[in-house]
């Protein structure tokens, strides 16, 4: 039996719908001072909200200024559909999105500081084949003050002293974004580029864009192979870039900004972690300001790849640091709880 369905206006017939007010974050700051003085109050309280807010604080406006201000920003656009905690303290944020995308972020416990890792796209275009982040592609660029309030959300859970643009995305890809989210940080959030941590696949010119942004923040090497064609196998995005231009750009960076950077290595089971592509991986890095993160392999469902075997990990770093290459073995934070980058989102994209 056919159902009736409910009368749709006629496209000339306006819906009596009222646009959400646009986020927060996403008001400039003067506008938000101008906002505060036409409700009758000192422009300051903007920015003691801003201030607040960014700290995970209660933003304790007067309560005439907060029914004012109520309808025409929104302090959040996105919620937490699911938080997992695991046994070494990281707690990854599952973020739905006001267009019911998801992203994720995560907490990451510190020895003194906790850093926020942050995502910057709805998926990823690098297609790494070892990683969960690009098995759905891109979806959209996130806006910058998406990428605050996941710091927002993050520090609801406790302090955050640093950032690490590792989570799902390119950076490079959204620097436009980044780079404002960046400054209101600096400015407003007490996060300077010296505790950003900024993760790139490449190419060099990427890594150039960076620069051009006038921060002195750390860049991370997203490396995984110095064989040209190995690591086009891996990001095959990446297919014609020589591994070693993508050194002499960090380079570079590492020389405009006085700051080391650090070369991530995902190490592959029997792919890159033999002891000639660590002593190899040490030639082509003597006398570089280079640090080497390296991290076992997190499983991915359907993924061809696997773990090195036991004691592997430990001796291509081993390999490194007898060479005397600054180098150390990441622990796999959240391992036991779907925490490598995409995880969760491809977990609760395939329940949904």
């Amino acid at each position: 039996m056919p159902v009736d369905l409910p009368a749709v206006s006629a496209p000339d017939e306006p819906l009596d719908v009222a646009p959400a007010p646009p986020a927060l974050f996403s008001v400039p700051r003067d506008a938000l001072r101008r906002m505060c003085v036409e409700l009758g109050y000192g422009s300051h309280h903007a920015d003691l909200l801003r201030k607040r807010v960014l700290h995970g604080r209660d933003p304790a406006l007067p309560p005439r200024l907060a029914a004012g201000l109520a309808s025409r920003v929104r302090a959040a656009t996105m919620h937490v559909l699911r938080v997992d905690t695991t046994d070494d303290g990281a707690r990854k944020h599952l973020l739905a999105l006001h267009d019911g995308e998801t992203i994720e972020a995560v907490r990451l416990p510190g020895t003194a500081h906790a850093s926020a890792c942050l995502s910057t796209q709805v998926g990823c275009a690098m297609a790494c084949r070892f990683c969960a982040s690009g098995l759905l592609g891109v979806r959209r660029q996130l806006a910058a003050h998406e990428l605050l309030e996941q710091v927002v959300l993050l520090r609801r859970d406790g302090p955050v002293a640093r950032l690490v643009l590792m989570g799902t995305g390119e950076p490079t890809q959204n620097l436009r974004a980044v780079g404002e989210a960046l400054l209101v940080l600096r400015d407003e959030g007490g996060i300077g580029p010296r505790h950003v941590l900024l993760s790139t696949v490449g190419p060099p010119a990427a890594i150039e864009r960076v620069g051009e942004l006038g921060l002195r923040l750390t860049l991370a090497l997203s490396l995984h192979a110095l064989d040209r064609d190995l690591r086009g196998a891996l990001v095959p995005t990446q297919v014609h870039v020589e591994p070693r231009d993508l050194l002499d750009a960090a380079d570079r960076h590492a020389e405009l900004t006085g700051r080391p950077y650090q070369v991530e290595w995902v190490l592959l089971g029997g792919q890159n972690d033999s002891p000639a592509q660590a002593a190899d991986l040490a030639v082509a890095l003597r006398g570089r300001r280079a640090h080497v993160s390296a991290i076992a392999w997190n499983a991915v469902e359907d993924m061809p790849f696997a773990r090195p075997a036991s004691g592997v990990a430990e001796a291509f770093v081993g390999t490194l640091r007898a060479a005397g290459i600054s180098a150390a073995l990441r622990r796999s934070v959240g391992g036991a709880s779907s925490a490598a980058c995409g995880q969760l989102r491809i977990a609760h994209r395939r329940d949904g």
